[in-house]
């Protein structure tokens, strides 16, 4: 067998269950990929042993943006006004980043000037009520931005405080990006994420200067290409077999969303999680974590329907995996656990009350986890079934 993957034999597979009578991984590897069940298209796809990777590589790749946790210096120019009015609509409004030289091109210039495209998005935070200053999407053309970090970027998300101003809404940011840091440490594949420290700069004059943490976020595209899959397209009103997502990928992010408090998710509707198609399955990755009991925003509440006092009172809501799968997913989360801890204790930004917080509630989770029989009840007992 080859030295990466081990794949099952055919009397290791059960036609009428849809499961794995036996599969065990070596030290140090995880299990991909689904035997999916019968019914949905017929196919039948291998479960395997493949060595993890750190999902922080592979984001960044060859492209400079992902490959450093360095804050990058980014001034926005465009016309600010125009896009904190632009609420029903996203029109694409022209804008100019400005950031440091990499490479040769920092003989000539510290800094370079990038053409770019931005426009409003969202749906809770683009709605005025709930923020001053809108999330933006840039559009870049890599080739312009040749010799910066944005070299190779298309469509990047920008988060930045979305009331500008308050310390307490400053920090929610930098509490956001901490979870997709922490996405990092216990997945195999997430989207990847950069620190900027943000200058906002109106062109037309009448606003000040601004300047305020923030980060970028990987687009969908870039992301299902670096995956060698595509963005899974969901018809309107129509739900994914569960069946059909990739199991690694859906467990790993139904037990993070678990740790950090988010109920508000739908691996199969599509919603907060990117689908990307890859080897006849949909792999699954979460982004948008302001509603999480971790961040614990002042706006974050619980849906209705899972009858929560709060969002910090956590609930499994993940889809029932092989044992094999789940031991495996687990055994990721406990060798992250110092990572974790490490990732929260030293991050900037944060006051002495919510580090304490945080970690606390972080704690609980690892504590959740710490031996078989808790995490068995946990996901094995309580996970939901295909109706």
């Amino acid at each position: 067998m080859p030295e990466r993957e081990q794949r099952l034999r055919d009397d290791d597979y059960d036609p009428v269950k849809g499961s794995v009578r036996s599969l065990v991984c070596g030290p140090g590897r995880v299990l991909v990929r689904a035997l999916r069940r019968p019914g949905i298209a017929g196919r039948l796809f291998a479960l395997g042993c493949l060595a993890p990777s750190p999902a922080h590589t592979q984001a960044s790749g060859a492209l400079p943006l992902f490959a450093s946790d360095e804050p990058l210096p980014l001034t926005l120019t465009a016309d600010l006004p125009a896009l904190e009015r632009d609420r029903r609509s996203s029109p694409d409004r022209p804008a100019v980043l400005t950031l440091p030289a990499l490479g040769a091109a920092r003989e000539s210039a510290r800094r370079l000037d990038v053409p770019a495209e931005v426009r409003t998005r969202g749906a809770f935070r683009l709605d005025p009520v709930n923020c001053s200053f809108p999330p933006l999407r840039i559009d870049v053309d890599g080739s312009d931005a040749d010799n910066t970090a944005l070299e190779g970027q298309d469509d990047l998300k920008l988060v930045s405080s979305c009331r500008p101003g308050r310390d307490s809404y400053d920090e929610l940011v930098r509490l956001e990006y901490l979870v997709y840091r922490t996405y990092e440490l216990v997945a195999t594949i997430a989207l990847g994420t950069r620190w900027v420290e943000l200058t906002l700069v109106d062109e037309t004059g009448v606003e000040e200067v601004r300047r305020r943490g923030g980060f970028l976020i990987e687009d969908d595209e870039a992301l299902a290409e670096r995956l060698g899959g595509e963005v899974f397209e969901l018809e309107e009103d129509r739900n994914l077999p569960s069946t059909a997502l990739e199991p690694s990928s859906a467990l790993t992010n139904a037990i993070f969303q678990y740790m950090v408090g988010n109920p508000d998710w739908s691996d199969v509707a599509g919603h907060n999680v990117e689908l990307v198609e890859r080897g006849g399955a949909a792999v699954v990755v979460p982004y948008d974590f302001d509603f999480t009991g971790l961040v614990d925003a002042p706006y974050a509440v619980p849906p209705e329907a899972l009858r929560l006092s709060s969002v910090r009172e956590r609930v499994y809501r993940g889809w029932c995996a092989h044992p094999l799968v789940t031991a495996s997913v687990l055994a990721r989360f406990r060798d992250a656990e110092q990572g974790v801890r490490a990732l929260w204790a030293d991050a900037r930004g944060l006051s002495d009350d919510t580090r304490r917080r945080t970690i606390s509630y972080l704690e609980e989770f690892f504590d959740d986890i710490e031996t078989d029989e808790r995490a068995e009840r946990r996901f094995l007992r309580d996970c939901r079934r295909p109706a």
